[in-house]
């Protein structure tokens, strides 16, 4: 783990690749293949795509930082960890609002998506730090 915080601190800007298409991975996941098992999950469409277009805003910040390589990588890099962490909170939001009406798998979904980008943006978060 030391040694991948060092080569990513030396090649800063791979950590805004893994990061912008991980954003993509769940904008299509949201977008186009969730939206297919709606009555599965319990989930309202409309808060599907609500919840799409976050990471696709995501995705358009961390892909931009990627291919501009900014000198100052950790103060872009922080500002997409909090935007992370600030996702999360919002899609606890809407499981929360929405908590009576989805399934087991919906909650377990999401859950599992908190947890994989709470500890994106945690990593984030520590590549910044010296």
């Amino acid at each position: 783990m030391k040694n991948q915080i060092q080569f990513l601190r030396k090649n800063s800007k791979y950590i805004f690749l893994i990061d912008g298409l991980g954003a993509i991975f769940s904008e299509v996941l949201l977008s186009l293949v969730l939206p297919l098992f709606v009555e599965l999950l319990g989930m309202p469409i409309r808060t599907l795509y609500i919840l799409a277009l976050v990471p696709l805003v995501f995705a358009v910040y961390s892909l931009l930082c990627y291919f501009l390589n900014p000198s100052q990588w950790k103060l872009f890099l922080r500002v997409i960890a909090v935007a992370n962490f600030l996702y999360c909170v919002l899609t606890m939001v809407y499981l929360v609002i929405n908590l009576e009406q989805t399934t087991f798998i919906c909650e377990v979904y999401f859950v599992l998506e908190m947890i994989v980008v709470v500890s994106l943006a945690s990593w984030e978060w520590k590549l910044t730090k010296k």
